[in-house]
């Protein structure tokens, strides 16, 4: 299964005018957030999965800093982790998380100057997902593989 929150035009015109990118990631994610305070998980969903998306596109089309981009795609991941497992949705939350662990390790391969910042990233989200197992609200994606993940990106 492949989440998707964007639309086919709507992805290609933030990727094609990624300054919009901005403003779209900004309003989708303080929706979201808002939606989320209000323990409006459900309709939080499409908003915080916009800001998740957009975020990816502003780490491909660097149309923000490296490091801005690397803390925005990871603070949208974890926000649409924790809409999804407040609503039950482990299959999901699992997805999610993977997506983003899978790409910020790609990111760390491809700019090696920067694998000490994407690895507190990682890190996050790990510690996240791991905060998510003692609290009883999610199952272990992985512990062991994230541990790798993680000395592999440092390394």
């Amino acid at each position: 299964m492949k989440l998707r929150f964007l639309c086919g035009p709507h992805r290609v015109e933030l990727t094609r005018k990624p300054e919009k990118a901005i403003n779209c990631w900004q309003d989708g994610f303080d929706t979201g957030q808002f939606l989320c305070d209000q323990k409006m998980w459900q309709e939080a969903l499409p908003h915080l999965g916009c800001a998740f998306e957009t975020s990816e596109i502003m780490l491909t089309t660097k149309v923000v800093e490296p490091e801005c981009a690397y803390e925005l795609f990871t603070y949208s991941a974890s926000l649409l982790i924790d809409a999804f497992e407040r609503l039950g949705y482990v299959d999901q939350c699992q997805e999610i998380y993977w997506m983003a662990v899978k790409r910020l390790t790609r990111e760390s391969s491809c700019h090696p100057e920067a694998q000490t910042c994407i690895a507190q990233y990682l890190e996050h989200l790990y510690r996240h997902i791991q905060h998510s197992d003692s609290t009883g609200h999610q199952p272990d994606f992985g512990a062991a593989c994230m541990h790798h993940h993680l000395r592999t990106v440092v390394h």
